[in-house]
């Protein structure tokens, strides 16, 4: 058994996107132009060559036809749930949950290794990469599909811890 922290979310993100894409028959130099992006973006992505922005990742999931939520994080459903994904008022979420927890960009951006200038430009509609999103949603306590597209519940259920930790010793 492994301890400490758990993997972050978007590890899974090459596989499933790779399964998915198989599973929709779709060549990976055919998906890049599917959904507006060079040819060799989810090559790329799914040999861990390249971590793509929470951008990358919707165009990515509307050309398959899944939620950017799942693709990105493994979080939700696989199946959209009406219109495809976007990061359309990312910055506007990011803003309101900084300020509702008391953090300042300045705070938030050295826990997670940003200058506050890179907080404040996402803020204001800049793409981030989808570990930065998830590092940021993590200190704020939020899940990063809420936080970058809007999907799912604004937070996460806890993780389950192992079945064994939390049995009492049998003294029969």
């Amino acid at each position: 058994m492994v301890r400490g922290s758990p993997n972050p979310h978007h590890f899974g993100l090459p596989g499933r996107l790779r399964k998915t894409r198989k599973q929709r028959q779709i060549t990976p130099s055919a998906l890049g132009p599917k959904a507006g992006l060079d040819v060799h973006v989810a090559a790329n992505i799914e040999a861990g060559q390249r971590i793509p922005t929470v951008a990358t990742v919707a165009r990515l999931a509307s050309a398959l036809g899944v939620a950017a939520g799942w693709l990105a994080y493994g979080l939700g459903e696989q199946v959209i749930r009406g219109a495809a994904s976007t990061t359309d008022g990312m910055g506007a979420r990011l803003s309101a949950i900084r300020t509702e927890r008391g953090e300042t960009k300045a705070a938030l951006a050295r826990a997670v290794g940003l200058s506050p200038s890179t907080v404040a430009d996402i803020e204001n509609g800049a793409q981030t990469g989808v570990d930065v999103l998830e590092a940021l949603a993590k200190v704020l306590a939020v899940s990063p599909a809420w936080l970058a597209f809007g999907e799912g519940p604004m937070t996460l259920p806890p993780r389950r811890k192992a079945a064994a930790a939390t049995q009492e010793p049998d003294h029969g």
